[in-house]
């Protein structure tokens, strides 16, 4: 999407730190590898795939990996969620709950930006599929190979 930088990037990230992704390897080919966001710095994500952790660079002048987390759609919040976070001591905590849980919820990067207010997934940085499904699909395309 215009507008949105490595930096930007490392900041919605930076608020699922336990959430599973999926990556996308435009180097050697890797298509629908899970792991779990283990971290960042100001230019790589640590991405724990199959218990081998990994820093995974960001840049503005090339890109090495399509990174995407894995979240889930507002729409499949329940009612008990929603009561659990209506209790929560401080409103401003609802967001980052739904976020640990795993919910794509609208970001915030700067003032002004143009990116403010959309979801993760509207800024291709999310993707709705279960890791479970990640891997059944990867199934079926090498059994039909």
């Amino acid at each position: 999407m215009a507008g949105i930088t490595a930096a930007d990037k490392i900041i919605i990230f930076s608020r699922y730190i336990g959430q599973q992704v999926v990556i996308n390897s435009l180097l050697n080919n890797e298509k629908d590898v899970t792991g779990t966001l283990q971290g960042i710095r100001n230019n790589a994500l640590l991405i724990d795939v199959s218990g081998i952790n990994r820093w995974i660079p960001l840049s503005d002048e090339i890109t090495l990996c399509d990174i995407k987390l894995l979240l889930k759609p507002l729409k499949k919040l329940t009612a008990q969620i929603i009561d659990t976070a209506n209790n929560l001591p401080v409103q401003a905590f609802i967001t980052p709950y739904y976020q640990q849980l795993g919910f794509d919820m609208p970001v915030f990067i700067a003032p002004g930006h143009p990116c403010n207010c959309r979801y993760v997934h509207e800024l291709h940085l999310a993707d709705y599929r279960t890791a479970a499904e990640i891997d059944f699909s990867k199934q079926l395309i090498t059994a039909n190979i």
